[in-house]
């Protein structure tokens, strides 16, 4: 078998399962080890495929747009944010991530709840602005259009500065091997002091996050309380992360009548 076409059955392999073990593939197509791991470096090379540890996945999808992302997934998201703020405590101190599953949080937060929030997410800032009870600082630093999203060294130093009670973080992607990913490197360098200085942490994420690899790695799954996912996710990506040690809270889907 020529080099091309091994290849072309390693790309196919990820599109059937999503990741690929590379000593599974040395074995089914009769090769040497050296021999697959050279084909995944050309592999991801090329943008078709992320190494991780003993193998690879499928490449991250590119962001979408902020207009685009908030309505897909809503009744998934609005499930995973009703079931986090539950989790949360009369005047607790409580790092709010950008994205739109932290803006659904910030829409599922209680009247009644009273408490400290700082948050990296205009959108958020913005929805909180007005919650009685409720202190709300954004964080310093660069603001990337449309995400109002806020990054650079500013806010990394009032992360490192201090601590919080709770973090509800996003991902990029939630994975056995690659742990938690990110999109964009300089909003998972903050992440991941978010997730260093807070007591509780948990990551709020889809079940099309779970398994997937995204480009900027955060920290490993050790970091983490809990991922808080919906009904949709699949048993194999679930017992996946529950074999690495993960906490995998699964929120039960809201009632039709409640769908904002």
């Amino acid at each position: 078998m020529v080099p091309e076409q091994r290849r072309q059955q390693i790309v196919t392999a990820l599109g059937t399962r999503g990741m690929v073990r590379a000593d599974d593939l040395a074995t089914q197509l009769g090769v040497s080890l050296e021999t697959i791991r050279r084909d995944l470096n050309e592999l991801e090379r090329r943008g078709e495929l992320t190494r991780v540890y003993g193998g690879a996945t499928r490449a991250p999808k590119r962001s979408e747009g902020w207009d685009r992302r908030v309505g897909s997934q809503v009744a998934a998201k609005q499930a995973i944010a009703r079931y986090a703020v539950r989790l949360l405590r009369p005047q607790q101190t409580v790092v709010f991530d950008m994205g739109t599953t932290l803006l659904e949080a910030a829409k599922a937060l209680p009247g009644d709840w009273a408490g400290s929030i700082l948050t990296t997410s205009g959108h958020v800032a913005s929805h909180l602005a007005d919650h009685a009870g409720v202190k709300v600082q954004l964080v310093p630093g660069h603001v990337r259009e449309e995400e109002l999203a806020v990054s650079g060294p500013a806010a990394e130093r009032v992360f490192a500065e201090g601590f919080a009670d709770v973090a509800l973080v996003c991902a990029g992607g939630v994975h056995p091997q690659a742990g938690l990913t990110g999109c964009h490197e300089g909003e998972a360098t903050v992440r991941r002091q978010m997730i260093a200085r807070s007591f509780e942490r948990y990551v709020l994420a889809d079940s099309t996050k779970l398994g997937r690899v995204s480009t900027y790695r955060v920290t490993d799954l050790s970091s983490i309380t809990a991922v808080i996912t919906d009904s949709d996710v699949t048993k194999d990506v679930l017992d996946a992360l529950v074999a690495r040690g993960l906490r995998v809270h699964v929120a039960p889907p809201l009632p039709v009548d409640q769908h904002a």
